[in-house]
């Protein structure tokens, strides 16, 4: 390195003490860094004409302070840990916060990020970015190595030609011809590092203050803000399912428009043909040239492209793409095809601004696309984006039932448009962030838009190709549950939450003939000694042989009481029969009563939140449709559900029980399909062992029909039945697959004979496993009767620790560990820092305490096998 170091011989002080007075004050000053090396004296003495000698005394003067060391056939080191009094700021000219000199005339506003930094994301649904591990880097580096040696030192050291390499003009304007039929000669097209670079490039050349330039509403922020940087008037124009609307272009004089034609930003709309013929004629009628960008053209899944406006009309139109989503955007490669009246003035805008692109670069990717490698590539990338997007539509399928999506016919994102009974984008994108998931509102995603609409609040933007299905099914199932817990929350102000989707009251609420509900805060009782179970079926049963099936149960109504069976005959692929077949919605709901299908639960009144309809008792006749309603042994109504009087009779009832209610629910009936939490036909099942053990451990009564479940077994081990997610189990005529695992809602803290909120059932799982799971779901792939008593056979699995060591031992030394960071958790130790003392227990842990590590929630650990760094899943 070379030390700036000025020296004064007309000064009184010596030289050396010059030297070391302006080489301290760099130390002190971190101008120079700590373990920086120094210059040999050889050096130093030649760069400042002083004598050696003057060198080696400044070194030794420094190595006495503290400052520098003398390592052995190495040389002169600054020290690594300076010495306490090195450490006092030098005489480091500061600059006063506001100074008298001018201000930039124009301030620009870039683009803001769309991943700001923020703690690690678990699934990132980010828009726009590709799959890091596609890149084909063993081919690029290929390249690069073969271009160094050849040509290398030649081009990194000369000026190039400022409109790109000619061998990548020339690739690009053949992958043009045959992809997009564009007939561009290589001397129309100008390399550029992206997207919004060739925006500013036209923004220069054409617009002046008081201008106008035209951009979609909705659409892509960065050209708007180019637009707003250079002084225009920005224009907006609205688009649809067919793209830009040619109504709303404005009849007057416009320099620039910019429109996205094949896959519209970010609803992905295709602009249809009659309107780019219509846009067309505007930009000839007014002189206006249209830039179109074609982002993502090289990533569509199914269909063709329309011509793009570039083959239509060469002549008004800018034609500009890059690599970003078929490479990645560190590559920083993009063009432009200009009509070629304008091609020379375009070149030389960019030699003001850039004077070209790297050389190394774009003689790599000139050649990966002459050699056919990239379009190997592209169709490697495409068939992997493909299933990411197929993965992404059946998750959202999966948990919120019917999904309306935008876009999914290209591209590396889809627009959700959020079902009723699901919070706006915000709120959804909010809740998700604190589980650490990304999902992005339009605000959040580099969208300009002018005022909120159906689009702009009740829409997401899912990126899918950066991840895998694995991961955008579990990321979608995150979602759903963080969603159902901001509903399950007794403290959730259920119009508020959904205050952009509910209708006004319809009348006021009638005065209450029954007890108003009791809301509690949810925690465990205090232990007590377990009493008997409350329900003569659940009763305790030896470790049999096999397991058994001790109890059929179904719920006709959503949120009302179960119907116990002694059999039931079972379709494949078929829901519970009568399980589930009504429900009442909300009055007021954003829901469609002439076609009732599924809906998410905050759509219909529920036990989790309105928990005195626990106190009451139904009854109904499938084949009559006949429901008989009783509280304590009376009668209160018999009503006929078929009948609308009948109907009304059970609505009515049902808000004199729920006054809080804004008016009477409203009975739906599906015919055929069901209304239970989880949109796919699963059948849920609970093993009385794993509740047996939890009442060992919390030292609690817990009664199984808190958790709603169709089938109850005995004779299996605690938690077993989690061993069996993925496999088969059969029970009498009728084969099971164990789909996934059921993560247990708020109504399970509402007791089922009285109607109080009593315990904590999801928190208190939290706390002592780090989720909230108990049972499992079956979806039946036989048919067949199923009848209390039989046997159930378990798949042949090995039998799993873990769920045994899941289970906290009194003494509360189980460790648990963090899955975001692997910072493990002893109770012996406790956290001092953060208020825990030694010994506390992990349970004992407040909800609202974070791994001291990463700053994850308590809800990411797992219990800790102790001489691993696993954890219990």
């Amino acid at each position: 390195m070379q030390l700036s170091v000025l020296l004064d011989r007309s000064r009184p002080e010596t030289l050396t003490a010059q030297m070391v007075d302006q080489i301290r004050d760099a130390i002190r000053s971190a101008r120079i860094a700590p373990g920086a090396r120094l210059p040999s004296s050889r050096l130093l003495s030649d760069q400042l004409n002083v004598s050696r000698n003057t060198i080696v005394r400044a070194y030794d003067l420094l190595i006495m302070e503290g400052l520098v060391e003398s390592r052995p056939a190495s040389g002169v080191y600054v020290t690594e840990r300076l010495p306490p009094a090195a450490r006092e700021p030098g005489n480091v000219t500061r600059l006063p916060a506001r100074t008298l000199m001018p201000m930039p005339l124009r301030a620009a506003r870039g683009p803001a990020s769309s991943h700001p930094p923020q703690k690690r994301l678990l699934h990132d649904f980010c828009p726009g970015r590709p799959a890091a591990e596609l890149f084909p880097i063993k081919a690029w580096r290929r390249l690069l190595t073969h271009h160094l040696p050849h040509g290398g030192s030649v081009g990194l050291t000369t000026d190039g030609d400022v409109a790109g390499v000619p061998a990548l003009r020339t690739a690009i304007a053949q992958h043009l011809a045959a992809a997009r039929g564009i007939a561009a000669d290589p001397s129309r097209i100008v390399i550029v590092s992206g997207v919004q670079d060739a925006v500013t490039l036209m923004s220069r050349l054409f617009l002046a203050r008081g201008q106008l330039a035209v951009v979609e509403d909705p659409g892509a922020e960065g050209p708007a803000l180019s637009f707003e940087a250079a002084g225009a008037e920005l224009g907006f124009v609205g688009v649809d399912q067919d793209g830009l609307l040619p109504d709303e272009l404005p009849q007057r004089p416009a320099s620039l428009l910019y429109a996205t034609p094949a896959h519209q930003f970010p609803t992905g709309a295709t602009l249809s043909a009659r309107r780019r013929a219509e846009l067309i004629d505007w930009a000839r009628r007014f002189g206006c040239y249209l830039i179109e960008d074609d982002y993502d053209c090289d990533i569509r899944y199914h269909g063709s492209h329309l011509p793009p406006l570039a083959a239509l009309a060469p002549d008004c139109t800018v034609h500009v793409g890059s690599f970003t989503a078929s490479l990645g955007a560190g590559l920083r490669l993009g063009y432009m095809v200009v009509p070629e009246p304008i091609a020379a003035a375009v070149i030389a805008e960019k030699t003001l601004l850039t004077h070209g692109s790297s050389w190394l670069e774009q003689a790599t990717l000139a050649d990966f696309m002459h050699s056919g490698a990239y379009a190997n590539h592209l169709l490697r990338v495409r068939a992997h984006y493909r299933d990411s997007r197929d993965a992404l539509i059946a998750a959202l399928r999966g948990h919120f039932g019917d999904v309306s999506v935008d876009g999914e016919a290209g591209g590396l994102h889809l627009i959700w448009h959020l079902p009723p009974g699901i919070p706006d984008a915000v709120t959804v994108e909010a809740l998700a962030r604190r589980a650490r998931i990304g999902v992005y509102s339009l605000g959040s995603a580099r969208v300009r838009f002018r005022q909120r609409g159906a689009l702009t609040s009740r829409a997401l933007m899912l990126g899918y190709a950066a991840l895998s299905p694995r991961q955008i099914e579990k990321g979608i199932a995150r979602l759903s549950d963080v969603i159902d817990d901001a509903i399950d929350d007794p403290a959730t102000d259920m119009s508020a939450l959904f205050a952009d989707q509910f209708a006004p009251p319809r009348v006021p609420a009638p005065e209450p003939k029954l007890a108003p509900r009791h809301r509690q805060q949810p925690a465990l009782r205090r232990p007590r000694e377990p009493r008997a179970m409350s329900t003569p079926s659940f009763a305790r049963q030896g470790v049999a042989p096999m397991p058994v099936l001790t109890s059929i149960y179904r719920y006709p109504i959503k949120g009302l009481s179960a119907q116990p069976l002694s059999s039931v005959m079972l379709e494949a692929k078929k829901p519970f029969p009568h399980d589930r077949v009504f429900a009442l919605v909300r009055p007021g709901a954003p829901y469609d009563l002439a076609q009732p299908r599924w809906g998410k639960k905050g759509l219909f009144v529920m036990l989790m939140l309105e928990e005195t309809l626990a106190r009451v008792r139904t009854s109904l006749d499938v084949e009559t449709s006949r429901l008989v309603v009783t509280q304590d042994n009376h009668a209160l109504i018999t009503a006929d559900l078929n009948d609308a009087g009948g109907r009304s009779a059970l609505e009515q009832l049902i808000w004199q029980l729920v006054p809080q209610l804004r008016g009477a629910p409203t009975l739906v009936r599906t015919r055929d399909g069901h209304f239970m939490d989880k949109p796919d036909n699963v059948i849920s099942l609970i093993n009385l062992a794993t509740l047996r053990s939890l009442e060992s451990q919390w030292g609690i009564s817990i009664d199984p029909l808190r958790f709603r479940a169709n089938l109850y077994i005995d004779g299996a081990r605690p938690w077993e039945e989690f061993d069996w997610v993925g496999h088969d189990i059969r029970i009498g005529d009728a084969l099971f697959r164990v789909d996934r695992r059921n993560g247990r809602c708020g109504a399970t803290n509402v007791d089922p004979h009285t109607g109080r909120r009593d315990l904590d059932i999801p928190g208190s799982l939290r706390a002592a496993f780090g989720h909230k799971e108990l049972g499992v779901y079956l979806i039946a792939r036989e048919g067949g009767e199923v009848t209390v008593g039989q046997q159930v056979t378990p798949p042949a699995v090995p039998q799993s620790v873990s769920y045994h060591s899941r289970l906290v031992p009194p003494s509360g030394t189980q460790p648990f560990i963090c899955r975001g960071c692997y910072y493990i958790y002893d109770p012996a130790a406790g956290q001092p820092e953060q208020g825990v003392a030694p010994g506390t227990a992990f349970a004992a842990i407040p909800l609202s305490w974070r791994c001291p590590d990463c700053g994850t929630d308590k809800s990411t650990f797992r219990p800790h096998l102790p001489g691993t760094r696993s954890a219990v899943p």
